[in-house]
C-alpha cells in the first residue's frame, strides 16, 4: 500500500466561488489547477495524473497512474 501523502486543498474566492485546488502528492506540493473542466496536474516524482472532472452541481478528483 502507498502511504506517501496525497492531498487535495480546495480555494475560494472572497465571494465564495470555487478558484482552485492544490495537489500534494508523495509528501510534496506539486501544483495547483484552476476549477475547470479537464484540468489536470502530473506528479514529477510518480508519475500520478491528478484531474478535476466537473459535472452537473458537483465534481470530481480524481488520480491514476
Amino acid at each position: 500500500m502507498d502511504n506517501k501523502k496525497k492531498d487535495y486543498r480546495v480555494n475560494f474566492t472572497e465571494d465564495n466561488k470555487l478558484l482552485s485546488v492544490e495537489i500534494t502528492c508523495c509528501d510534496k506540493h506539486i501544483g495547483e489547477i484552476r476549477f475547470k473542466d479537464g484540468e489536470s496536474k502530473k506528479c514529477p516524482w510518480c508519475g500520478t495524473i491528478h484531474a478535476l472532472k466537473i459535472q452537473h452541481n458537483h465534481f470530481h478528483l480524481s488520480s491514476s497512474c
